[in-house]
C-alpha cells in the first residue's frame, strides 16, 4: 500500500509533467514553486562536470534551463504513474522513464544551437581539449537529431530527490539521462 506522502510526491511529479506539457513561459515563475529556492540542482543529459555545461546549480540556473526546455526541447512525457517513489522522513526520491519528441523542424532551433555551441567554445574556464570535446559532443548530438523525423521519441530516465520545506515537498535535485547512441 502506498503512503499518503508517496502520493503527495507523485502529485508533485505530475505537476512537473503538467508544466512540461503546457510549456507556458508566462507560468514559469509559478512553476518554480516546485523547487527548493535555496538548494536546487538540475543535471541535464549532456552534463560532464558540476556547474559546467548542462549541470545547473541554483534556482536562477534551473529556471533558465527550464525556460530553454519549454522553448526548444519538444514534447516531454514522463511516466508519472510508473515512477518508483520512496519516502524516508522529510526526504523522498524517485526514478522513472520518459521520452522527449522533437516538435519543430531542426532549422527552427538552429540559431539556439549555434549560440550554445559558441558559448561552449568560448568558455575560458575550460581547457581547449575540454571545450573541443564538449562542442563536438553537442554538435554531433544536434546533427543526429536533425536526421530524425519530427515526433521521434528519444527515451530518457529521470531521477530526483525532494525534501520538505515548511511542510511542503520541493525538488532539490533532478537528473535527466539519455542512453548513449
Amino acid at each position: 500500500m502506498k503512503s499518503d506522502q508517496t502520493e503527495i510526491v507523485r502529485s508533485l511529479l505530475q505537476d512537473f509533467q503538467d508544466g512540461y506539457i503546457a510549456r507556458d513561459v508566462d507560468q514559469l515563475d509559478a512553476f518554480m514553486d516546485l523547487f527548493d529556492p535555496g538548494e536546487v540542482e538540475l543535471i541535464g543529459i549532456g552534463a560532464m562536470e558540476r556547474a559546467g555545461e548542462e549541470w545547473f546549480v541554483g534556482i536562477d540556473a534551473v529556471r533558465d534551463i527550464i525556460a530553454g526546455d519549454w522553448t526548444y526541447w519538444g514534447d516531454v512525457k514522463i511516466d508519472v504513474t510508473g515512477a518508483e517513489i520512496r519516502v524516508l522522513g522529510q526526504t523522498a526520491w524517485f526514478s522513472t522513464t520518459g521520452a522527449v519528441a522533437q516538435t519543430a523542424q531542426f532549422e527552427t532551433s538552429l540559431p539556439f544551437f549555434i549560440e550554445k555551441m559558441t558559448a561552449i567554445l568560448n568558455d575560458e574556464g575550460q581547457d581547449n581539449q575540454t571545450r573541443l570535446l564538449e562542442a563536438t559532443h553537442f554538435g554531433l548530438r544536434r546533427y543526429r537529431e536533425s536526421q530524425i523525423e519530427i515526433g521521434h521519441p528519444w527515451p530518457f530516465t529521470l531521477t530526483g530527490v525532494l525534501t520538505q520545506l515548511d511542510g511542503a515537498w520541493r525538488f532539490r535535485l533532478l537528473h535527466f539521462a539519455m542512453p548513449v547512441d
